[in-house]
């Protein structure tokens, strides 16, 4: 998964789980038609049934007739800057050591130094596999393929 694919989902909202991406939203909408057309051709095929459930999340638990999916863009979530909260927690936790002997602790890290903190800090995330997995969706169409040519 990454910025700017699509995904298919049985409903606008909630989560979309589908473990099949595609790099245009044509592509997407293409894909999605044709399996509604083949499943709906017949709904006991099990391995139809199958892609349905991994493809659109779409759980056909009486063999009944699908017509609509739909498709949204993938968004990246950002690995957030919270260097400066980060900064000023530790200033915190000394003042409540020593109290007022701390003033001004950290008061003078350059923006060098945080930029810097913040590259390590992403580094560190990244090698270690915490940077966010989850994403958005946006650009959200519904997707009727009774409406559809073909």
């Amino acid at each position: 998964m990454k910025q700017g694919q699509w995904m298919l989902n049985g409903s606008y909202g909630g989560r979309w789980e589908s473990i099949t991406y595609f790099d245009t939203k044509e592509e997407a909408i293409k894909h999605g038609i044709n399996l509604l057309k083949k499943y709906n051709r017949n709904t006991h095929d099990e391995k139809t049934r199958n892609q349905v459930m991994n493809d659109l999340t779409i759980y056909s638990y009486y063999n009944e007739l699908i017509y609509t999916f739909f498709v949204g863009e993938i968004e990246e979530i950002a690995f957030p800057d919270e260097t400066d909260s980060l900064l000023e927690n530790i200033a915190e936790r000394v003042y409540d050591v020593v109290g007022e002997y701390s003033e001004g602790y950290l008061d003078d890290v350059t923006e060098e130094h945080r930029e810097e903190l913040q590259s390590f800090i992403y580094r560190w995330a990244k090698q270690r596999g915490y940077l966010p997995e989850c994403f958005l969706i946006g650009e959200i169409e519904e997707i009727d393929i009774r409406n559809v040519g073909g």
